[in-house]
């Protein structure tokens, strides 16, 4: 794909949104996906290019949720398709734990060199935020032997079972699904121009205090 295929960076509205042809398409969605899953845009993306996508009546949008937090690098970046084509022209799938593969390790090995602090390091990939949560709980509660999580108010962290525990936010996560892990206590979160509190005076059995970086589902602070 050259520089001129790819899409203006720029708003156009060529119909009313949704679009006739989002409008049908939304509602074979609602014949057939889980009515759980939640939508927030009206439209069918056909394709997305850098900060924009484009709906399949050709609508163009910006693209603020970036796949929350996914496609920072921008859609359809030309380094990411490529890299991406190369990987699947060799294989498809094997699973890291029945049979590794390079780029996993790759990766890892960019992450401990890129995350700060000089100490020996190793990583591993998660499928989504709430996966990695469940699995730093877990390491810190085998480490430290202590059963108790520290969150803050207002946070939220994943719609698993323990992750929904951690969220704050009761609807539409947690209402009717309990009940929830236990030892998850919460607190405010701190504001230094009025409280000069610290770490000392958390109780010696909390293991962790896990803060989201995503304080309401998209969009850090």
């Amino acid at each position: 794909m050259t520089s001129q295929d790819r899409l203006p960076q720029s708003r156009h509205l060529a119909t009313d949104i949704p679009g006739p042809l989002s409008t049908a398409a939304m509602q074979r969605r609602k014949e057939a996906v889980s009515g759980g899953l939640g939508t927030a845009m009206p439209v069918i993306v056909s394709r997305a290019h850098d900060a924009i996508i484009e709906d399949i009546d050709g609508n163009r949008i910006i693209d603020l949720g970036s796949g929350i937090g996914v496609v920072s690098v921008g859609n359809s970046a030309p380094r990411v398709v490529k890299a991406v084509q190369e990987a699947v022209a060799n294989f498809t799938h094997t699973n890291f734990t029945t049979v590794p593969y390079m780029g996993y390790i790759e990766v890892c090995e960019a992450l401990n060199r890129l995350t700060p602090g000089k100490f020996k390091k190793k990583s591993i990939l998660q499928n989504s935020g709430a996966e990695a949560v469940e699995n730093a709980i877990k390491i810190a509660r085998h480490y430290t032997k202590r059963p108790a999580v520290v969150v803050f108010e207002h946070a939220y962290h994943g719609r698993t079972n323990l992750t929904m525990a951690l969220t704050a936010k009761n609807l539409p996560y947690k209402d009717g699904f309990g009940p929830f892990a236990s030892e998850i206590y919460r607190m405010p979160m701190p504001y230094s121009y009025r409280y000069d509190g610290n770490l000392a005076t958390i109780a010696e059995d909390s293991l962790a205090h896990v803060i989201s970086k995503i304080e309401k589902e998209i969009g850090a602070h």
